[in-house]
């Protein structure tokens, strides 16, 4: 009995090990897209930039899409050190402060949703944008619809005219949803 007791405590162990390595793996390095001037000329930036005192004084602004109460858009400036559709994405994921809340501004993206990367095509010229699964579960069309619509409004702000691309978990996204909305890809078209 003390030898199945110390199997299966070694097995939940790994098993839990396993579980956190696959979760955070999700938020692994992958390249950012850096925007520069042109919207066409994009930029993939490998390493993170060394900090200095004057690259914090050279905060960049970005906008973020977020939804009002009155069933409107409203994009919302947020300070990042680089302008990449990265950043923007994961200032998007992290839903609006509680100043902007008190304000009426929320977010239909639901809290556990992680961006796993994004990426540029260079055989199409396009970019991926990788999301977890959640972004694509619960609630209804509007719901789904709205957070469609806060995605392809901030690739817009900050991505230009080049063709971006919604993935899922890694595969292109399609139908969203339980009640299957259709996406139109490119998305921000």
């Amino acid at each position: 009995m003390g030898i199945f007791i110390r199997t299966l405590i070694v097995t939940i162990l790994f098993c839990l090990g396993y579980f956190a390595w696959v979760y955070f793996s999700k938020e692994a390095f992958s390249p950012e897209l850096q925007i520069t001037g042109d919207a066409k000329n994009v930029v993939v930036q490998d390493e993170a930039p060394e900090e200095t005192p004057e690259a914090e004084n050279k905060m960049k602004e970005i906008k973020i899409a977020f939804l009002t109460d009155e069933n409107t858009i409203e994009y919302v400036s947020r300070k990042a050190k680089n302008k990449t559709l990265y950043n923007a994405l994961g200032l998007l994921l992290k839903g609006p402060t509680e100043e902007e809340k008190a304000h009426g501004i929320f977010t239909e993206i639901p809290a556990d949703t992680r961006l796993i990367s994004v990426k540029k095509d260079e055989a199409d010229n396009s970019i991926i944008i990788n999301l977890t699964q959640e972004f694509g579960e619960g609630g209804g069309t509007q719901s789904i619809q709205a957070r469609l619509d806060q995605i392809v409004r901030t690739v817009n702000a900050n991505a230009g005219h080049i063709p971006v691309y919604l993935y899922l978990d890694g595969k292109k996204a399609q139908y969203l949803g339980g009640e299957g909305i259709y996406i139109e890809q490119p998305i921000n078209r």
